[in-house]
């Protein structure tokens, strides 16, 4: 009977394939809210007045209501 012996490239495209499942399976996003940034930054969070005077000074072609919603989109960022 013919022994079966596992070569290099077969030892690596095992190894590679098991890490990126193992990778997939624990850090994948959850499915279940639908929207991660959600779980981080609650809706209705107020943004800070004086970082949309700063930002409309930066950029003076924005409105305060694009800088405003776009800080509270990105969590104040």
């Amino acid at each position: 009977m013919a022994e079966q012996t596992l070569n290099i490239p077969q030892l690596l495209a095992v190894l590679v394939v098991g890490f990126l499942a193992i990778r997939w399976y624990f850090f994948s996003a959850p499915s279940a809210s639908g929207q991660q940034h959600a779980r981080h930054h609650p809706p209705g969070r107020s943004v800070n007045p004086a970082h949309v005077d700063q930002l409309t000074q930066m950029f003076p072609q924005l409105d305060r209501r694009s800088v405003m919603w776009d800080l509270q989109r990105n969590g104040g960022n």
